[in-house]
């Protein structure tokens, strides 16, 4: 109650929220007798207010769309250098296959390291077992050599951002075999 009590007039006046009678109803009493506010300040206290909140509506807006436009900067300033790296590369038409491939092997790891430093990771599926949670299977293989889901082949590399799926990997999954049941078998004529 002594917090109350300390407030200014107006204050009060602005935390009760005057009604529209009350503004156009000129000078308004406000707390104790004789203390009055004048609507003409309050009404221009309000539209200061609205004014305010509307510069910051604006300016909030305009912050989000040079984050959806920029957002990207730091990586894309990260991946230029390896554009620079692929343009050499192929600037080296006459160079020979072994010296070609090894340019651009040193540029395709110079580029995962540095994805890495923004949370992508490779995810590791040759030689591993089917989890549909992370791999798309493109093909199912019988194979007597691996047991049913073991992953045979990739045809894409799959990745987590952070930890969480970004892409799943496609890979080829073996089958179990088919069994050779005795019903199944077709009846020969040569009795």
């Amino acid at each position: 109650m002594e917090d109350r009590e300390k407030e200014s007039p107006l204050v009060e006046a602005v935390a009760e929220g005057p009604t529209a009678e009350d503004l156009d109803a000129g000078p308004a009493t406000v707390g104790e007798p004789g203390e009055t506010v004048d609507a003409a300040k309050l009404k221009e206290q309000l539209a200061y207010l609205a004014a305010e909140f509307e510069n910051f509506r604006k300016r909030v807006a305009r912050e989000r769309e040079a984050q959806a436009a920029f957002g990207n900067e730091q990586l894309l300033r990260a991946v230029l250098p390896f554009l620079d790296n692929l343009e050499r590369a192929m600037g080296q038409a006459g160079a020979s296959a072994e010296a070609l491939l090894f340019g651009v092997r040193m540029t395709y790891d110079q580029f995962l390291s540095e994805l890495r430093k923004f949370g992508l990771e490779q995810l590791p599926a040759q030689g591993g077992t089917f989890d549909p949670s992370l791999h798309e299977a493109i093909a199912s293989v019988p194979s007597s050599g691996k047991p049913g889901g073991a992953i045979l082949a990739e045809a894409r590399k799959g990745y987590l951002l952070h930890g969480r799926l970004l892409r799943p990997a496609q890979v080829t999954v073996a089958a179990a075999p088919p069994e050779d049941g005795g019903g199944d078998a077709p009846v020969g004529s040569g009795e």
